[in-house]
């Protein structure tokens, strides 16, 4: 009896470990940060985002990012997550539309800092799904069993040279939401709150 006691416990430890490292890394099915969409215009509608890496790749960080109505048509969109490790806030990029030579520019590197590096990415405008491709040489280095927090993002479109400037962000944003009735930045989560933490795997 005690036997199959013993075997029983070892039987649900074993099962306990499997789920929990399913559930270590996110997915597009159990991503870290969710939004509800709707609360922006659609082709910068952040639905979710997710963090993980490849065995065979342990010194690169993916991330990706659902849009609800992806658009390629529209000039000057930004895509963007923020994290925080070792009290230094990281972040990804996507430059969209911003000039003809080079329509699409992923980035990668220390937040407000400007010290950003090119990296690969892609766009698959009829899922919605952006995926940026980060050598963690970029992040910080972090290794196996090191904690990504305070995860966020946020997508938002400039118009024109004014919107380059920033002026978008107080002026045209206002008059456009109180004409269209939607807003031309989205914030996933709400903004002020976080997603869930990212442990680094590999």
């Amino acid at each position: 009896m005690r036997k199959k006691l013993i075997s029983l416990m070892l039987c649900f430890f074993l099962i306990s470990i499997m789920f929990s490292s399913l559930a270590y890394a996110g997915d597009e099915q159990n991503p870290e940060i969710e939004d509800k969409t709707g609360d922006a215009f659609g082709y910068i509608d952040i639905e979710s985002v997710w963090f993980y890496e490849k065995q065979d790749e342990p010194d690169i960080l993916y991330i990706s990012m659902k849009i609800f109505n992806s658009s390629e048509t529209r000039f000057q969109q930004t895509f963007a997550v923020f994290w925080s490790f070792k009290n230094i806030k990281y972040a990804v990029s996507l430059h969209l539309g911003f000039s003809f030579d080079e329509w699409m520019q992923f980035n990668s590197g220390i937040y407000r800092r400007r010290s950003y590096s090119q990296i690969n990415g892609t766009y698959d405008f009829d899922t919605g799904v952006i995926n940026w491709k980060i050598p963690k040489t970029n992040i910080g280095n972090p290794e196996k069993g090191d904690v990504l927090t305070d995860t966020w993002s946020n997508a938002f479109r400039r118009l024109g040279f004014i919107g380059r400037i920033g002026f978008t962000r107080y002026i045209l944003d206002s008059i456009i939401f109180r004409i269209f009735g939607n807003n031309m930045w989205d914030y996933a989560p709400d903004k002020g709150t976080y997603g869930r933490n990212y442990t680094i795997e590999y």
